[in-house]
């Protein structure tokens, strides 16, 4: 297997003081429980949290649904471009010293918010927080993954991204109550000074970039003993591909339509949920059910992540995105309580787990020397179009005066998407 880049010329580093609580545990472990921790924290804000920052600009600023809608399209779109460029860094350089500046900007970007006072002032600060989270989010976090494993990735990334749902879970009842209590701008700085206490020592004391840097192979096997046969089908880590040859292949293009479209649909009832919730539920309960969504991607993806190694990943993400549409469905024609809590949390069964299977399957079909360049281009094309979904579903409910038809053609988007990814095969070698 290639090395991301050279062991260091003097030796192996040494691991962080943490490594002597266990030092018979593979350090990759607890470079998933630091990723998980931060995921928690950043993708509960960065994610889970522009709902909640939607509703509460809608609500307490008086400002047009669809105006808020517009800046969070355009945070997914610069998101996107962020990550496009940040990839490239990545692959060269390590993730370390982004998510360290991210957290910052993030923070930065979060207090804004709090103080806006106009909603064309969205337009500034949503794509400043979308580039801290690009800093801190998918292609840096997974880019660790990746490389501390192979054999066990989508065990280790299932764990990672727990995180991610505990975010969603936690944040989003707190965040919500806080806004309710002492409103948008208390909320925002008790959010920032969060982000600001978990990415910087996470990166400074916890997070290591490359297990060759410390003597290490991934998945803990003994030096050099890395072998074939522990690869998922399809992978090969030692071939190198540049940004021009991935987007030559054909391969690349089904990820960005299922990909791009299936999170076109996902992001776009995300970022709606509370709001298409509080139809038939009051706040608090609303904000319950979207904790319900988390609480659902959370355990599904340690589901999926026991046995995903397994398995085809291509066949697994297309039933996942067929079991989306339904969730969807589910959405447009319930009007109880119990009914919104069961399409809510089927939704999550899919929501966490189709982020996770984006990172896998870039990882396994183009390997890990070149997976922040795969990735970060990948995410440019599917976060600019799912950064449409939010747009979208809020001009399609002002026009018809309720989510009902906007969802019904999400999740018609859905299974197109479920049938696309169906037909992806591995990218034939570069130059051939």
């Amino acid at each position: 297997m290639g090395a991301v880049h050279p062991p260091p010329a003097d030796g192996p580093r040494p691991l962080p003081a943490l490594h002597r609580l266990a030092p018979g545990v593979f350090y990759g472990w607890p470079v998933v429980a630091g990723t998980s921790v931060l995921s928690c924290i950043v993708v509960g804000v960065g994610f889970y949290g522009l709902a909640v920052f939607l509703d509460a600009l809608c609500t307490e600023r008086g400002w047009s649904r669809p105006a808020v809608s517009f800046a969070t399209t355009l945070y997914f779109v610069t998101s996107g471009i962020a990550g496009s460029v940040i990839g490239r860094s990545v692959d060269r350089r390590g993730p370390r010293p982004w998510i360290a500046a991210g957290g910052i900007v993030m923070a930065v970007a979060v207090l804004a918010i709090g103080q806006v006072e106009a909603a064309w002032q969205l337009v500034v600060v949503y794509p400043l927080l979308a580039v801290g989270f690009a800093m801190t989010g998918p292609v840096p976090t997974g880019a660790l993954i990746t490389r501390w494993f192979v054999a066990r990735r989508a065990l280790a990334m299932s764990i990672a991204n727990t995180g991610v749902s505990i975010g969603g879970i936690v944040l989003v009842p707190v965040t919500a109550a806080l806004i309710l209590d002492e409103g948008l701008a208390v909320a925002t700085r008790w959010l920032a000074l969060l982000l600001v206490a978990s990415t910087l020592p996470m990166a400074i004391f916890v997070l290591r970039a490359d297990p060759r840097d410390h003597g290490l192979e991934p998945d803990g096997a003994p030096p050099l003993a890395s072998s074939p046969t522990a690869r998922p089908e399809g992978q090969s880590d030692d071939r190198l591909w540049s940004a021009r040859d991935a987007l030559r292949t054909r391969t690349f293009w089904i990820l960005v339509a299922a990909f791009g479209g299936i999170l076109f649909c996902q992001v776009g009832v995300a970022m709606h949920q509370l709001s298409l919730l509080r139809r038939h539920l009051d706040a608090p309960t609303a904000a319950l059910a979207v904790s319900a969504t988390a609480f659902g991607s959370a355990l599904a993806r340690l589901v999926v992540g026991s046995f995903a190694d397994r398995v085809s990943k291509r066949r697994l993400g297309a039933m996942l995105m067929v079991l989306q549409a339904a969730a969807i469905m589910g959405l447009a024609v319930a009007d109880a309580g119990i009914a919104l809590f069961a399409a809510s949390i089927a939704f999550g069964f899919t929501i966490g787990n189709l982020f996770m299977l984006q990172t896998l399957l870039v990882g396994e079909l183009f390997g890990m020397r070149s997976f922040g360049t795969v990735l970060g281009l990948l995410q440019l094309l599917t976060q600019t179009t799912s950064g449409l979904g939010p747009v979208a579903l809020g001009l399609l409910h002002a026009a018809f005066g309720a989510y009902p038809p906007g969802l019904w053609v999400l999740a018609c988007v859905a299974l197109g998407a479920a049938a696309v990814l169906s037909r992806v095969r591995p990218p034939e070698p570069a130059g051939t």
